[in-house]
């Protein structure tokens, strides 16, 4: 077994995953970070005591390795959790997903019969007739009707992502937005069925739809204190961790990465490696490479496009905040905020509480460089929605990310297939995350992803 290590590429749950398998594998491993705390998009951001989350992380899994991991890792700090979502839509607060009940009473009753009628029309449709291109819109009309669809989810999508349903592949609706709950009674009769009367099968990583299944965990730290206890665990196992430390470039010769470049603290390393798990935006790790990837591959990764998210902060002077864990609005700056307090999070000083508000752009918009703009903005929009008064704000913090959801765009499927086969292509790397796989994915399926990538790259370093 060679003594260069396997180099990590992110410290967040996929990268901790790989870091702590690789090292059961006997491998040497050095875990490159570029924040200084591990935990990526699951890692918040921490200022004194507080830790301001980049929106709200839960983790939950019916995988049963990985929770007897997690619990094992955390012992009592892994608290039960449970987890409310509202719509606020025409003076009216609805539960998320939408239920059948909260259709029925609180939209007016024509809009009620036109939308049950565009329902049965869509859904029974949908058995017959195929549109002549699927997209987000036909996906989604089919699972909600034209009529719910355009109150609920026409205009929120564009506001939030800046393109319409019909500007997304099929695959962004069916991933992540759950259908109509009368919809799910099926999948959940099928589900207890299955676990009753078949052996549970291994979590498949691929093609995952987003679902919230099984128990609802956090901490007092939230999902952070899991990373730290993951990163605890692979230092404990050897791994060397580098926090602070930037990707600032890729070697190879022909199909083998022979070194991974690094800059901290101004200076610069070069790490001579028997392999990398990388964990970074795929695209952007795919333009690191000396000598150059092919054409198709840079043409491909610059296909692949990431939306960005300003994230605001606020420590308000009051327990609770939301009515839910985390609340969802269409005509305010942000699209979604959360009340850590919700969560079970420590606060300091007892009697406060802390929201994050989400407002998606592009890096090149104004709000993602303007902090003072962004804070105006949110709490000009949660004073006239009198969630919070101005005076109860104690402090604001502005904290962004540029790689926080991929876009799903029509025809992403051939770029994204490009750059992963150039990834498979490589005698020695793997990718995998929700970066590194393009793919929206939960936390829990994220160190599933870490797992299997050390788990395939040690096969193949064992073959070499």
């Amino acid at each position: 077994m060679s003594d260069r290590p396997v180099v990590v590429l992110g410290a967040g749950c996929a990268g901790l995953s790989a870091a702590r398998r690789l090292r059961g594998l006997g491998r040497p491993v050095v875990l490159i970070e570029a924040e200084d705390h591990v935990g990526g998009l699951a890692g918040g951001v921490h200022l004194g005591r507080d830790v301001y989350e980049y929106g709200p992380h839960i983790f939950h899994t019916t995988d049963a390795s990985i929770l007897a991991d997690v619990k094992a890792l955390m012992g009592a700090d892994l608290l039960p959790y449970k987890r409310t979502i509202e719509i606020k839509f025409l003076g009216n607060y609805f539960k998320f997903p939408l239920s059948i009940s909260d259709v029925l009473l609180k939209l007016p009753l024509t809009t009620v019969l036109r939308a049950g009628f565009s329902f049965l029309w869509h859904f029974t449709k949908g058995f017959f007739v195929e549109p002549e291109v699927e997209n987000s819109e036909t996906i989604l009309r089919r699972y909600y009707g034209d009529v719910l669809y355009r109150i609920f989810f026409k205009d929120y999508i564009e506001h939030v992502w800046g393109v319409s349903p019909a500007g997304f592949s099929p695959s962004f609706a069916r991933e992540r937005i759950p259908r109509f709950n009368i919809l799910e009674v099926f999948d959940q009769l099928a589900a207890a069925l299955k676990k009753k009367f078949v052996s549970a099968a291994a979590l498949k990583t691929e093609g995952y739809v987003e679902k919230v299944a099984g128990e609802l965990w956090t901490t007092k730290r939230g999902f952070f204190m899991i990373c730290d206890r993951m990163a605890q665990d692979a230092v404990k196992k050897g791994a060397d961790l580098r926090l602070s430390t930037k990707v600032v470039g890729l070697e190879r010769d022909g199909a083998r990465v022979t070194a991974v470049r690094v800059e901290s603290g101004g200076k610069r390393e070069r790490i001579e490696c028997s392999g990398i798990v990388n964990t970074l935006a795929v695209n952007e790790a795919a333009a690191q490479f000396s000598p150059a990837l092919s054409a198709e591959t840079m043409k491909a990764a610059a296909a692949l496009r990431f939306r960005a998210i300003v994230f605001v902060g606020l420590k308000v002077r009051r327990e609770k905040v939301l009515r839910a864990s985390f609340m969802y609005f269409r005509e305010h700056s942000f699209n979604r905020i959360t009340d850590l307090a919700h969560f079970g999070f420590h606060m300091d000083p007892p009697g406060t509480t802390l929201l994050v508000a989400e407002i998606t752009c592009d890096p090149a918009d104004a709000i993602w460089k303007d902090e003072k703009t962004a804070v105006e903005a949110v709490t000009a929009d949660l004073e006239r929605e009198e969630i919070v008064a101005r005076g109860e704000i104690l402090t604001s913090t502005v904290f962004r990310t540029r790689h926080a959801q991929p876009m799903y765009l029509l025809g992403y499927e051939a770029a994204l297939k490009t750059l992963l086969d150039a990834f498979a292509a490589l005698d020695n790397a793997e990718t995998a995350g929700r970066q590194g796989r393009f793919q929206y994915v939960n936390t829990h399926v994220a160190m599933k992803m870490g797992f299997d990538a050390a788990d395939r790259l040690h096969t193949k370093l064992a073959k070499s």
